[in-house]
């Protein structure tokens, strides 16, 4: 009888799909991310946030970071054309899937207070 390979890089996304807490909310807010890419250059990327929840964050980069890597990400509010300051929080690089053009990255927050509260919009 012939054994089965598993399909490890799908059972990995079932099994982290599995494990989250709570449901992630399709919000489309503009986030600034920094930290160190692949080749341990500094970078700082502002883009979209496409869902998430109180543990995490889904967004797309076009610098490439590998998992586990740790950056602090800030929501971008703006107030009459200017941008308002915020807090930002540390977060762990969890996936990492290339999709042309950009690479989709999923996050989880590693520090208690919550970025979400402010500038909300929800995607249609």
């Amino acid at each position: 009888m012939k054994k089965q390979q598993a399909d490890w890089q799908h059972l990995g996304t079932v099994t982290t799909d599995d494990r989250r807490q709570e449901d992630r909310v399709p919000l489309s807010l503009t986030i600034e991310v920094c930290g160190f890419d692949c080749d341990l250059r500094f970078f700082t990327e502002r883009t979209k946030t496409w869902n998430v929840s109180d543990s995490g964050c889904q967004f797309r980069l076009h610098t490439e970071v590998a998992p586990e890597t740790v950056v602090a990400i800030r929501v971008i509010h703006q107030s009459g054309g200017d941008e308002l300051n915020s807090k930002s929080a540390l977060f762990r690089i969890v996936r990492v899937r290339p999709e042309y053009p950009a690479i989709s990255i999923g996050a989880q927050k590693l520090q208690p207070h919550s970025l979400w509260s402010l500038g909300v919009s929800r995607l249609n």
